[in-house]
């Protein structure tokens, strides 16, 4: 996660807040009667639970797509690697019967394609970390 998807985040979080806040405090600060802001008071916390159902039902469809756009990309990735080291193979097999400098290319190009390979990897799992998300249900429970 980059550092601005963090402040992003930690803005919509302190903006909800904030709104949650400044809209108590409007409503606790307006001369009312007791029936009547009672009854506000109710409509206003069916406004925020459902904001909230709807913003939950949000992240948990984006979460879902997140998890699919980094599967694909890990698949892709691996179909890549698979092929590089099928590339790298072959010209091992070419450069097997070739003279000593050949021989230093290829083992240049190995540890190349090692590197490549190593890369890969770590993107890997760090896709695999991301898709790494809490399941629906436990999303659900945990709102409950």
């Amino acid at each position: 996660m980059s550092k601005n998807d963090l402040n992003s985040k930690d803005f919509l979080i302190g903006a909800l807040v904030g709104s949650a806040i400044g809209a108590a405090a409007a409503l606790f600060l307006a001369p009312k009667a007791g029936k009547d802001f009672r009854i506000e008071i109710s409509q206003k916390a069916t406004e925020v639970r459902d904001r909230t159902s709807e913003f939950k039902n949000n992240a948990i469809e984006k979460s879902g797509n997140l998890a699919n756009y980094a599967k694909e990309k890990t698949v892709n990735l691996s179909q890549i690697v698979s092929e590089q080291s099928s590339q790298i193979m072959n010209k091992v097999r070419d450069f097997k019967g070739s003279s000593q400098e050949q021989a230093d290319i290829a083992e240049s190009e190995i540890a190349d394609a090692l590197k490549e390979v190593s890369n890969s990897d770590e993107e890997i799992k760090e896709n695999r970390e991301a898709i790494e998300l809490p399941k629906k249900e436990e999303v659900v429970n945990s709102a409950n």
